[in-house]
């Protein structure tokens, strides 16, 4: 006895383009499959077009039709997560190591850091010293502060006319 045609394939896939039902279509032919080797297990021969025939009005049906779609489309959904899970694992590695790297360059060694350190507080210490500096030769004044800081004795020109005359010895 023949089989006629079936057409399960044009009912599960619209077009060439349809992944979807490709993969419920494929669904059925697993489905087929567990059938006949289940037949042959239980009789020992291979199953005949009318021993499948069975086989054929549940799978055809409309419920099962829903279920191979619903099998693919889980299929479909299991396999974008579990690749997506491996991307984003795979991104977060690498991101963690770039961050890792970009730190620890971006941060300065221990001795750069101590360097730095005594830099800026010479610095600091200068800094202050100039601003003291500054402000005790303004309640001073600079002919004072110029005889202080370098000990000499700053004379003008009228008074040095004035004690050079008086020096000298009157005849």
């Amino acid at each position: 006895m023949n089989m006629p045609y079936n057409y399960i394939f044009n009912e599960l896939v619209a077009d060439e383009d349809d992944i979807l039902g490709q993969l419920a279509y494929a669904a059925y032919k697993r489905q087929k499959i567990e059938f006949i080797q289940a037949f042959r297990e239980k009789n020992g021969i291979d199953p005949q077009d009318g021993d499948l025939a069975p086989f054929h009005d549940i799978s055809n049906g409309l419920s099962q039709l829903g279920v191979y779609r619903t099998q693919a489309a889980k299929l479909v959904r299991d396999f974008s997560e579990a690749a997506l899970t491996t991307e984003v694992d795979g991104l977060r590695r690498f991101y963690s190591v770039k961050a890792n790297n970009e730190i620890r360059s971006a941060r300065p060694g221990f001795w750069k850091g101590v360097a730095q350190s005594l830099i800026g507080s010479g610095m600091f210490a200068l800094l202050i010293g100039c601003f003291v500096f500054f402000t005790w030769s303004l309640k001073q004044g600079p002919r004072q502060v110029i005889e202080q800081v370098f000990d000499v004795v700053i004379v003008d020109a009228e008074s040095s006319l004035k004690t050079a005359s008086a020096e000298e010895p009157s005849f």
